[in-house]
């Protein structure tokens, strides 16, 4: 199954907050390569990761959740 990275990796030419934050996450060597919505989020929280990070991360991985679901 594609990881929520893999699958965040694909929007990194897009110019709205879902490319921004994967951009982040791609120059960020320790980020998680999971599908597991539980570690990403303690890992973000640890980070200290902005509240509008964290807000567009929860909605990317809903969207990330729907589209693998299939």
């Amino acid at each position: 199954m594609l990881t929520y990275k893999a699958w965040l990796l694909k929007f990194i030419d897009v110019d709205l907050p879902i490319g921004d934050i994967a951009k982040d996450v791609a120059f960020d060597k320790d980020f998680p390569n999971t599908k597991d919505y539980d570690i990403i989020l303690e890992y973000l929280t640890t980070a200290g990761s902005a509240d509008s990070f964290m807000r567009v991360f929860e909605y990317s991985y809903k969207m990330y959740y729907e589209s693998t679901q299939k």
